[in-house]
């Protein structure tokens, strides 16, 4: 569908006349009229007003091989990566526990003083959770 008739298309379905939509992007009705009949296509800001007012995105409108705004490609979100980061931090953090809890349990175990094994145990804690820390945040760096 070319980007005349998909003009056309999204005006007729808002229900408003040329002279409507000229009035809302200050235009005239003439140029409206060009550049449904493609005579003429609009500029750069104009492109960027009709996107706003069909609620429809500029590379919709200049592509004649899409059909529907969700022909667009998608692209991954940030969303998506962070999703994909968290998980790989609760992975880490929940096997830093595990590790954790059967380490203190093994200590314990062997009759080292409570005062002591809680200490060493709370310092690797730390560095573990530093280190897992700095992993994501490097792999989220790489993605960006």
């Amino acid at each position: 569908m070319t980007i005349q008739d998909k003009l056309v298309l999204l005006r007729k379905k808002k229900g408003w006349s040329q002279e409507d939509l000229a009035e809302k992007i200050d235009v005239s009705r003439q140029a409206i009229s060009r550049w449904e009949n493609g005579t003429a296509l609009p500029d750069a800001e104009n492109l960027r007003q009709l996107s706003h007012l069909y609620e429809v995105s500029t590379d919709y409108l200049l592509n004649d091989e899409l059909e529907s705004n969700d022909d667009l490609p998608q692209e991954k979100t940030d969303e998506e990566t962070i999703c994909i980061i968290d998980k790989k931090q609760l992975l880490c953090w929940l096997i830093a526990s595990v590790a954790f809890v059967i380490a203190t349990i093994g200590f314990l175990s062997l009759g080292i003083d409570r005062q002591s094994v809680v200490y060493v145990m709370l310092s690797i804690w730390a560095a573990v959770n530093a280190a897992t820390c700095a992993i994501l945040y490097v792999i989220k760096k790489n993605k960006a």
